[in-house]
């Protein structure tokens, strides 16, 4: 029974197409460079739908909190991949999906559509973390260059200025 079990899982998953994504680190220039906005916002809520092709996404409203690039509105809508539609549930690993309350350093690209979505899946979203005592911080990755090769948490206010140089920065 447990072979003929077996088997018939290995017939049905045996068609299969299985795809991978990498995704290239980011410095905190690139990702500047990338973005059309760069905020520290706050999940407002998140409403899971489908898109035409079918796959499972959700429209996050965040409040900008402050920004350190382009002129955003005082919420922005984000798309996100995952989510769960009608008992359906899409997680995709390496892409934020957050919850009303979570704060983060969000780089915005446009879409070829006009929406807003995290640079990078997950490397355009920092989440910030409430230290006690002491600001708020948020957690970079080495990857981010220059003044971040040890990683960590960096207070929010930091990482903001750096942005905001970069901004300023002539193409």
């Amino acid at each position: 029974m447990k072979i003929r079990t077996a088997l018939m899982i290995a017939l049905v998953l045996a068609p299969c197409v299985v795809q991978a994504l990498t995704l290239a680190p980011m410095s905190l220039e690139q990702m500047t460079a990338a973005s059309e906005i760069v905020v520290r916002g706050r999940c407002l809520d998140r409403t899971p739908t489908r898109t035409e092709g079918g796959a499972i996404e959700s429209v996050v409203r965040f409040e900008v909190v402050e920004a350190a690039k382009g002129e955003p509105a005082a919420i922005v809508e984000v798309r996100q991949l995952g989510g769960e539609v009608d008992g359906t549930a899409m997680v995709v690993p390496g892409a934020p999906l957050s919850e009303a309350g979570d704060e983060a350093l969000l780089f915005l690209e446009r879409t070829p559509g006009g929406d807003l979505r995290v640079v990078g899946m997950a490397l355009g979203y920092l989440p910030v973390v409430a230290t006690s005592p002491g600001p708020s911080r948020v957690r970079v990755a080495p990857y981010l260059g220059e003044g971040f090769e040890g990683g960590g948490l960096r207070p929010v206010s930091e990482v903001l200025h750096r942005v905001r140089g970069l901004a300023e920065r002539p193409r």
